[in-house]
Order: C-alpha cells, then sequence, then structure tokens
C-alpha cells in the first residue's frame, strides 16, 4: 500500500508490504525548478514501486519529466527563429 502526504515543504511517500515500511521524503527545494523535480522524482519512485515493469526496448513505456509550459518563453513553440 501507498499513502503520499502533502508536507509544507514536500512529500512524504509511505509504502508497506507485508515484510516492511519504507518511507521517503520528497524536499520541495528552494525554487520553482527544485519543486517540479521533486515532484517528478517522487512520481519516479511510485512508478518503481507498483509501476509497469518496462525497458528501452518495450513498444510502451511510461515517462516521467519536467518540461516548461506551453507558454512559457523557453518552451521551443516559443522560440523566434533566427534570421
Amino acid at each position: 500500500m501507498i499513502t503520499i502526504d502533502r508536507a509544507i515543504n514536500g512529500w512524504i511517500l509511505t509504502y508497506k508490504d507485508e515484510e516492511a515500511t519504507d518511507t521517503y521524503v520528497f524536499d520541495d527545494g528552494e525554487s520553482e525548478e527544485d519543486e517540479a523535480n521533486s515532484f517528478a522524482n517522487l512520481l519516479w519512485r511510485v512508478k518503481s514501486l507498483i509501476g509497469p515493469s518496462d525497458s528501452r526496448y518495450c513498444a510502451h513505456r511510461v515517462f516521467i519529466e519536467v518540461r516548461p509550459g506551453d507558454k512559457h518563453s523557453s518552451h521551443p513553440d516559443n522560440q523566434e527563429e533566427a534570421e
């Protein structure tokens, strides 16, 4: 069983099975980038604990990554072409 709790400065994930209880702490950090990366790490941990087993050779894989928002100036769709 997995439980995820929001803390003031991040998330706490608890994983329990028949043999043990493991607790993982994901700190928000100091910036928006840190928070996004911390949350991605939380999702990766959930995937590693209970997600599908996949490899580089699978036709269908689950990816978790941090990207700029589609309206952010750094998004590829918002880049001006060089003249």
